[in-house]
């Protein structure tokens, strides 16, 4: 993370990398995030994209979860990734990894249960799922032609949506991952995964 615009142009001045042409995506930080418990989170949700008899759809799965981080956020210190970010491949590392949620994660249930509990008025399926639905379908749009050029007769891949809210309850769209961890790192992974990869297979 880059607090100053001479750190972001000296990072993508140097656009060849042994000989290949680098690309960058640029992201402004998201400084006034919704926290759990003074802790940052995002949220994985997963959609599918199949090609059935050369037409494209797509498809968003009812269930995502949270993805919460073991440090209390702050802005003052952008350089510590366990405050930043709440990935497993970075949380796991620590020792308190688990030590507040089940591997770090929490159900769209448990999550509206503590929004309840601070007075948010906010209702998480009916206010902002619809939102990341919208998004992921026009990020989908926009990339359909590039996905399956070719369009194969029958295809199918799935996603991993990351998303962050802010404080004014308002969700963003954070990466999208071609490639989602399947890991069953809590109880409730268990039980969601297998789930919706049996479902993405029906």
């Amino acid at each position: 993370m880059c607090k100053e615009l001479d750190q972001i142009k000296n990072l993508v001045s140097n656009t060849n990398v042994n000989g290949n042409k680098r690309s960058y995506i640029i992201q402004k930080y998201i400084e006034k995030p919704l926290l759990y418990k003074n802790r940052k989170f995002d949220i994985r949700c997963f959609t599918m994209m199949c090609t059935i008899n050369g037409n494209m759809q797509g498809y968003w799965y009812q269930e995502g979860y949270f993805r919460t981080s073991c440090r209390e956020f702050t802005i003052k210190n952008v350089s510590n990734r366990y405050v930043h970010l709440t990935n497993d491949a970075v949380q796991k590392k620590l020792d308190d990894y688990g030590k507040f949620e089940s591997g770090n994660k929490l159900s769209y249930s448990e999550f509206q249960k503590y929004l309840d509990t601070q007075k948010i008025d906010c209702d998480l399926i009916k206010d902002i799922v619809p939102k990341m639905k919208d998004m992921a379908q026009q990020s989908m749009r926009a990339v359909s032609r590039k996905l399956d050029p070719a369009r194969k007769a029958y295809s199918f891949e799935i996603y991993g949506y990351d998303f962050m809210i802010d404080e004014d309850l308002n969700p963003w769209m954070i990466e999208v991952n071609t490639n989602p961890c399947f890991e069953l790192s809590s109880p409730y992974l268990a039980r969601l995964i297998p789930a919706m990869v049996e479902n993405s297979l029906k």
